[in-house]
């Protein structure tokens, strides 16, 4: 049997994970086409220097990953990362409602309460909204026909306060999005099973929690960051004979007999790769980059949704036409460091969310020295803050020192800081989050199906379609891999 190419387009974590473990079949050849100058996408880890003349490296992205989920756990120990693992050190979170940081209430599934009483002593909602929630309890009715909108379900069952000042800020905020738009199927699917009960949510589950509790960290991270696990995995991609090409955009992907035609621009300091490609003249879009041609067998998209959309525009016009159609939110990161004396606010929890009824900037701060031991040096505090989501991009008009002076007014008022910080960092991701808005698992059906059709050779991974965190980005780069090379 012949050798066969893979081509993975996107060297985000997704398209590692692919060429992970197409590199574990036999007769593959794998290549890699990243159009940055780095892999990883939004998974990078930076040293920030402090007042002291120490440094902190410290994540500009997502910071952890599910612990029960098993796909990056798993993926750690294949790399020989187990023995890096930690977990965080404090596990509650809190919500700044009626100017206070209130400790987020337990015994919730997702912030839906299965406990009514610990949500009293929360003192998040007012007695009308208490009422309303205990209301709840007495629920009546049919399970809901179809995808639905999180917010406006659970409003229904537990009136708008609940929905407004725990529920939208912790679901809303993992997604930078709005739960009434947002899929019950897609976003949550243990509240959507629940709903299909029938009848009171928080009965059904209540009936769906463990009789005994689960053993073992929520959350895994890795030392050194995330940025240490897409080191390890572009290392061990590398040893494995993987072709990994930097500075490397795909520019068309078109039909070339039984196999696939790919243009590639590369940017002008960057040499071309060596024998076995054909060099084509640089056209009037690309003047700051020369190009080549590879051909593959098959082709794993890993880019984000638009520019899968563009590629695929003439080969499945279905495809491209469900994948134009997806909207996502921008968001923006910043890490501030403050000497541990200029935060008066006890740092007691891993950090906070903010409802969009607050009408702040800040959407949420990670209190990062006190969710993770090695980001305590014992003399500052690390504030992973966040702003942007569906409805509020208030923050892509400003440049980084606005951006700056509005969080730390937002700091202000939440956590009490005037102090200046020692040290600051901002990531911006204009294409943050993709909004799984209701229907968005058939508009993930209906763009496979296509595909299947038109350009079966040729799969879509990544945090657009089937999940957003680390170990859904894994999976789907894995089994992206398996389905082609299985075919």
């Amino acid at each position: 049997m012949s050798e066969r190419h893979l081509v993975v387009v996107g060297g985000g974590i997704t398209g590692l994970a692919a060429a992970w473990e197409a590199s574990a079949h036999d007769g593959v050849r794998v290549t890699v086409l990243e159009a940055s100058d780095r892999a990883g996408g939004k998974l990078r880890t930076s040293a920030m220097t402090l007042d002291d003349g120490t440094e902190l490296r410290i994540d500009e992205g997502a910071d952890a990953f599910l612990a029960r989920v098993p796909d990056a756990v798993r993926l750690c120990h294949e790399l020989g990362l187990g023995d890096e693992l930690t977990q965080p050190a404090i596990g509650r979170a809190k919500v700044f409602s009626g100017g206070a940081l209130k400790f987020l209430p337990e015994d919730t599934v997702l912030g839906v309460p299965t406990d009514m009483d610990a949500l009293a002593a929360s003192g998040i909602l007012s007695e009308d909204g208490l009422l309303a929630a205990r209301g709840e309890l007495e629920r009546t009715g049919p399970r809901p026909h179809g995808d639905i909108a999180i917010g406006t379900f659970l409003a229904e069952h537990y009136g708008s306060e609940l929905v407004d000042r725990v529920v939208g800020p912790l679901i809303g905020g993992i997604n930078a999005g709005d739960i009434d738009e947002l899929s019950m199927d897609a976003v949550t699917p243990q509240l959507a099973a629940a709903a299909a009960d029938g009848g009171s949510m928080t009965t059904a589950l209540a009936a769906r929690r463990p009789s005994a509790p689960e053993v073992g960290p929520v959350f895994h991270a890795v030392l050194g960051g995330s940025g240490r696990l897409v080191e390890a995995l572009v290392e061990a991609l590398l040893e494995r004979g993987v072709e990994l090409r930097l500075d490397a955009q795909l520019r068309q992907l078109r039909h070339g007999g039984d196999r696939w035609e790919l243009i590639v621009g590369h940017r002008t300091d960057t040499e071309p790769p060596g024998s076995g490609t054909e060099l084509l003249s640089d056209d009037a879009n690309l003047l700051d980059t020369h190009t080549e041609m590879l051909d593959a067998d098959a082709v794993v998209l890993a880019t984000p949704a638009p520019d899968a959309a563009t590629l695929l525009e003439t080969l499945c016009h279905a495809a491209a036409s469900e994948l134009a159609a997806m909207t996502h939110s921008a968001v923006a990161l910043a890490t501030l460091v403050y000497r541990a004396e200029d935060v008066p606010t006890p740092m007691d929890a891993s950090g906070f969310l903010v409802p969009r009824t607050e009408g702040l900037l800040l959407t949420a701060a990670s209190w990062g020295s006190s969710k993770w031991a090695h980001w305590n040096d014992g003399h500052h505090v690390v504030l992973r803050v966040s702003a942007g989501r569906t409805g509020d991009e208030r923050q892509m008009s400003m440049d980084d020192h606005q951006l700056l002076d509005a969080l730390r007014s937002d700091l202000a008022t939440t956590m009490g800081i005037s102090e200046a910080p020692v040290a600051t960092r901002i990531a911006r991701w204009p294409l943050g989050f993709t909004q799984y808005t209701v229907g968005h698992l058939d508009r993930v059906d209906r763009i496979d199906a296509a595909l299947a059709i038109d350009c079966p050779t040729i799969a879509l991974a990544g945090a657009a379609y089937r999940g957003l965190g680390i170990p859904a980005c894994i999976r789907q780069g894995r089994e992206a891999a398996r389905h082609l090379l299985l075919r």
